[in-house]
């Protein structure tokens, strides 16, 4: 059965929802700061770290900043021994231009299949999602496709109430989209949705209830 899948609307943090901690607990987690490549991708591993750290989780970080990274052979090790990803802040864009097709994410997703956790927070859950937010207008396009059929806005809280307003328009009447605010998560596990704190879903601009993305 494939592992669960937790949305943060930003990085870890003391205001995280509590389904974090007790969906990684007893797994060793690997960090990933690959979103944050043009904004400090150290600092971003470092502060999960701290954050798993404080919560007595193993962690490792692979700085997986470029395709060529992505295609390291012990990067590709540690990501099949790990029981979790942490997937930090950062853009889209281009966590999925380094990730998508790679052998790192191929062995990602064998991994989650067999009962990994993968959390992607802020852009690192964004991406996760096919279609994804492009962040550059609040359109659509492709994303890693963990999730199908789904977008996904993290930490909307942060961006332009009109760039907010057009992504769900422009998702269409049979694109649910999901939006989870900064201290916020989104949780599937068992193939069960269920949310923490402020998570909102709209499909055809209007509000809905989480049960449209529950056969996601």
């Amino acid at each position: 059965m494939a592992g669960p899948v937790v949305l943060l609307g930003a990085d870890p943090s003391d205001a995280s929802p509590g389904v974090l901690a007790a969906t990684l607990a007893g797994r060793a987690v690997l960090i990933l700061p690959t979103a944050a490549a043009f904004t400090h991708p150290k600092r971003a591993a470092e502060r999960a770290g701290a954050w798993l750290d404080a919560h007595g989780v193993a962690h490792d970080t692979a700085l997986v900043l470029n395709r060529r990274d992505a295609g390291d052979p012990d990067v590709i090790a540690l990501a099949t021994r790990a029981g979790a990803y942490l997937l930090t802040d950062g853009t889209a864009m281009h966590a999925r231009s380094v990730l998508k097709g790679t052998p790192l994410w191929e062995a990602m997703c064998v991994a989650h299949g067999a009962g990994a956790a993968m959390v992607g927070a802020g852009g690192g859950a964004i991406v996760l999602a096919d279609p994804m937010v492009d962040e550059r207008g609040g359109g659509l396009t492709l994303g890693l496709g963990l999730l199908g059929h789904l977008a996904i806005l993290a930490g909307h809280d942060r961006w332009p109430a009109h760039m907010v307003r057009r992504m769900r328009d422009l998702a269409g009447p049979d694109i649910p989209v999901v939006t989870v605010a900064a201290n916020a998560a989104l949780v599937c596990e068992a193939d069960a949705w269920h949310a923490e704190g402020d998570v909102d879903v709209h499909l055809g601009g209007k509000p809905v209830d989480l049960a449209a993305i529950s056969s996601r």
